[in-house]
């Protein structure tokens, strides 16, 4: 991700995008620079990160399984709801039960103060989803699409109204999200 030569080309709203991955990195505001868990690049790949121990640590279950691995298991809630925010934003999952290797990895590097390469995860991610649509099921990106879309002033001109969502947890968001029990 940090080879200038690499380029992104994407199209919003049926405009044609290429730009160099640095470039684009820098007009989006995403860190082009930092750790990626699973490089092959050791230099951009951290020595003491061991998911199967960061595991245990924030949910005190010594089986770590990648895929199987429960988010309503993460004790801190803080620390659940951040995992949710990744899951709903950079990786715009359906199905927010389980808590990915990259979901983990990222917590991981917040509670350790290191620097991650936000771009890569954002683009990886991306690729993945444009490379996997057979045309018959839904393409889910989060709200990413919108946030791209605004930084380049797509629809700007065209007084394009933006459907806002819910931006507030209340006591029924919290329980769907096992935030929370209720009180019976």
């Amino acid at each position: 991700m940090d080879n200038p030569d690499h380029r992104v080309s994407f199209r919003v709203m049926n405009i044609d995008y290429e730009m160099s991955l640095e470039n684009f990195c820098l007009e989006m505001d995403f860190a082009n620079a930092g750790f990626i868990h699973d490089s092959w690049n050791h230099d951009l790949k951290p020595e003491d990160y061991n998911p199967a121990s960061f595991w245990e640590r924030i949910t005190g279950l010594t089986k770590y399984n990648s895929r199987f691995n429960k988010a309503s298991n993460i004790h801190n809630p803080v620390l659940r709801y951040l995992q949710r925010v990744m899951a709903c934003t950079i990786w715009g999952r359906k199905e927010l039960g389980t808590t990915r290797t990259n979901e983990l990895f990222m917590l991981w590097a917040m509670l350790n103060n290191r620097p991650v390469n936000t771009c890569y995860y954002f683009l990886y991610y991306l690729a993945s989803v444009g490379t996997k649509f057979d045309g018959k099921g839904e393409i889910v990106v989060g709200g990413i699409i919108k946030y791209i879309a605004r930084k380049l002033g797509v629809g700007e001109d065209q007084r394009i109204n933006w459907i806002e969502g819910n931006n507030r947890l209340n006591i029924e968001t919290l329980i769907a999200m096992n935030f929370i029990k209720p009180h019976l």
